[in-house]
């Protein structure tokens, strides 16, 4: 298997997969939408995975993202004693989080009242919410050992095959709930999952053994260099996951005493929120990371924050649109994409709120996922961590005056409030450490602003008048309206971007030209 030497084709072969993981993803949460809809049994499930999303997060976001530079430093160093400390790394990793998740599994019962004590007075409920939580914690077990097999992969810039694996846990999702989810209910969402991250698992251990030279053996080397400078650094990171865990459990925690379906409306909202994070920011920020850890090991500033400029504004071209059309037509996407079977309107006008506030944050969250990236391979975790730390009491302290004034939407809006902040504190860092020509990119992010502003105006008009000179209903018809109003938006959008001679239009008329290459 060949590895991937350029960033920018990296990117693309992320973002294709990506996209199509995206789209698998949104046809999972179709299906569960439809079984389902905001029913009880989807709240239990939002409030179980989550255990799922920390044990990934922790070791994709935090141990993952430590190792890589750590790793590159020692490849330089010796070769073959760093393939060695990676197997004995694996051998603690691997027994570490099979300890955790025994104890998780063992006190199941117990959680339920932390995660939702809004469920304990539900005997059913809680039963439910304890069984998931069993089965979760099998799925975060697996993440994380898959996790940390790609983190390897990605550290030896073989990156296809973390890119497409992860098809399989969604494919199988989609499979369980379609053939069980009659003979076993919200069940057979974890069970297709659990297979399809068994399947990754034994695709990636052979991999690991063929392609990356990797030993598996189990006798551990708790003094290896390698491991200390591991856990030192990953140490900010687990606590940062652990904080954002938090805020989401809080928020979980105050949902799960509103209305019924205000958490699984909260978490279907999220989900869009992300899609739009993954497709346009997380390729990039995975494929560059490598890139950017060799440039700071070589105390290459200068390349460092040409990579942060590029990237965001690329990611800025596209995400600020979106995040207006994501708040102008809140409704008509939700609507389009989630109202059959069990979701009905009372669900829209749940997951229409949540949505709608959410989407205030999308462009901020684009900055702050790729400002970090740029910080993780500059080896400043602790700044990191802090700054995230801070922007969670925000978020926390926003909670309860934003629910009470707003509803479940409280939450969302708490957290968008949070990301905006955020981004701007690590513009903020990034410019007195790298120099990202601060002034300028504010500029550039004007620009881009007041033309989304405005094509977006004329598309919601474009939209209204095509709702009344249309009489034709249905979400099918609201889709083409949608699409063509977003046609306008498109045609207005680009005329005023080179208006303003915005370069980024140019640099991403260069990249469409060479993906149309053959």
């Amino acid at each position: 298997m060949r590895k991937t030497e350029n960033a920018e084709v990296a990117s693309i072969v992320f973002a294709v997969t990506t996209i199509l993981s995206k789209v698998l993803g949104f046809a999972r949460d179709l299906f569960l939408s439809n079984y389902f809809g905001v029913s009880k049994s989807v709240d239990a499930l939002s409030a179980a995975l989550p255990i799922n999303s920390i044990f990934q997060n922790i070791m994709t976001s935090a141990i993952v993202i430590s190792l890589i530079p750590i790793f590159i430093e020692e490849v330089n160093k010796n070769k073959e004693q760093a393939e060695k400390d990676l197997s004995n790394v694996f051998a603690v990793i691997f027994t570490v989080f099979l300890i955790l998740s025994f104890i998780l599994i063992i006190f199941s019962d117990n959680l339920v009242g932390v995660l939702a004590p809004g469920f304990v007075g539900d005997s059913t409920l809680r039963t439910l919410t304890a069984k998931l939580i069993d089965l979760v914690t099998i799925s975060g077990f697996l993440w994380a050992i898959v996790g940390f097999l790609f983190g390897i992969a990605q550290s030896k810039k073989h990156f296809f095959i973390t890119a497409i694996t992860p098809l399989f846990a969604n494919i199988f999702i989609i499979l369980g709930l379609i053939f069980f989810h009659n003979s076993l209910g919200i069940y057979s969402y974890i069970v297709g999952l659990n297979v399809g991250l068994i399947i990754q698992l034994c695709i990636m251990i052979y991999y690991s053994i063929r392609y990356l030279n990797l030993k598996f053996h189990f006798s551990f080397d708790f003094k290896s260099p390698f491991l200390k400078k591991l856990v030192i650094l990953s140490i900010p990171l687990i606590l940062l996951q652990l904080v954002n865990y938090a805020v989401t459990l809080i928020g979980n925690r105050i949902a799960s005493t509103l209305a019924s379906g205000s958490i699984s409306s909260i978490q279907y909202a999220n989900k869009l929120r992300q899609l739009w994070v993954s497709v346009l920011t997380v390729p990039i920020a995975t494929a560059y990371y490598p890139f950017l850890s060799e440039a700071a090991t070589e105390n290459n500033s200068e390349e460092l924050s040409n990579i942060f400029r590029k990237s965001n504004e690329f990611a800025l071209l596209l995400g600020i649109p979106i995040t207006v059309i994501s708040f102008l037509f809140a409704n008509p996407i939700v609507k389009i994409v989630f109202e059959r079977g069990a979701f009905n309107a009372n669900a829209v006008i749940l997951t229409t709120e949540a949505f709608k506030y959410f989407s205030i944050g999308i462009f901020a969250l684009m900055i702050t996922t790729l400002s970090m990236r740029v910080l993780y391979a500059m080896r400043e975790m602790y700044l990191t961590f802090f700054v995230s730390l801070a922007i969670a009491v925000i978020n926390v302290g926003l909670f309860y005056p934003m629910v009470k004034i707003v509803g479940h939407a409280g939450i969302p809006l708490s957290i968008s409030v949070g990301l905006i902040i955020e981004a701007i504190v690590f513009l903020v860092v990034l410019e007195i450490k790298t120099h990202i020509e601060l002034k300028g990119f504010l500029v550039s992010t004007a620009k881009i602003a007041i033309a989304s502003l405005v094509s977006g105006v004329i598309m919601y008009g474009i939209f209204n008048l095509l709702l009344k000179i249309v009489s034709l209903q249905g979400n099918l018809m609201l889709l083409i309206k949608l699409i063509i109003a977003g046609i306008v938006f498109l045609i207005v959008y680009f005329i005023i971007l080179r208006i303003f001679k915005v370069e980024e239009v140019n640099r991403l008329r260069e990249l469409l030209k060479v993906r149309a290459k053959p």
